[in-house]
């Protein structure tokens, strides 16, 4: 009984590993390639329309030379194109807990556009590493420094987040844990492609099978260790690849 749980378990699993391509590949099909002009839809995580986003295509050719266009109120654009070879790339501001985030968001596909027409949709991802360049990812990063007294091994550092509230697209989040060689923390220091929210952070030195709490600042202004730390990211407005980053020290509990 429990090996074919397991079964259904997996199969559901892929199922909806595939429903998440086939959403971008459904946008597709209710657009039909028009020559001369790129088209396409904004959507975000829920796939609503995204009303206002800008829209921009880059010249490969030609330096400084670019189109741009903004989303209408169904997510809808189109934008006519001239000769030469084009790169699509899309964001949108939103504001959260009083602060505004440059989104940049994720292309259906990576391909280059000419002016015999194309369909170019964007869908926003909390998350995610870009396919064609694994050192941008869509999530925020932390920077996670020891101060100098801090003499056990920087791999025995636990850290666990637990969301306040909702994230920036408005789901809910969920607590989860980071330890160093995990898939988002694998360069020393740095971990990656964290989804926006806000977060309560504690971070814990595992030693000798018991969690020995830790102290945690923030690096930016160097204000008072704390056993618990609100952890926010802060805003990157540049136009493309933004990346809201945090930064911390941790420290023994003094």
């Amino acid at each position: 009984m429990k090996t074919k749980l397991k079964i259904w378990v997996l199969v559901i699993l892929i199922l909806i590993a595939f429903s998440f391509d086939e959403e971008d590949n459904n946008l597709n099909d209710k657009y039909n390639i028009e020559t001369g002009y790129a088209r396409g839809k904004v959507v975000d995580t829920e796939g609503d329309p995204i009303a206002g986003a800008k829209i921009y295509l880059y010249n490969t050719e030609f330096k400084d030379s670019y189109l741009q266009a903004t989303t209408k109120k169904d997510g809808t654009y189109k934008i006519k194109l001239h000769t030469g070879s084009w790169v699509a790339y899309a964001c949108f501001k939103k504001e959260y807990n009083g602060e505004t985030y440059s989104i940049q968001l994720y292309p259906d596909n990576n391909d280059s556009l000419s002016e015999e027409g194309g369909i170019r949709n964007f869908r926003w991802r909390l998350a995610r590493t870009d396919p064609e360049n694994e050192a941008y990812f869509y999530g925020g990063q932390l920077t996670v420094l020891t101060v100098d007294r801090f003499e056990d091994d920087y791999e025995d550092i636990e850290l666990i987040f637990n969301p306040v509230g909702l994230l920036i697209d408005g789901s809910k989040g969920r607590k989860f844990r980071l330890k160093y060689g995990d898939p988002h923390w694998e360069e020393y220091g740095y971990i990656k492609d964290i989804p926006i929210g806000r977060y309560m952070l504690t971070a814990v030195l595992k030693k000798d099978s018991a969690e020995i709490p830790l102290s945690i600042q923030n690096w930016y202004t160097k204000g008072d260790f704390v056993s618990t730390f609100q952890l926010d990211f802060i805003p990157d407005n540049s136009m493309f690849e933004p990346v809201p980053e945090a930064a911390i020290d941790i420290a023994y509990n003094f």
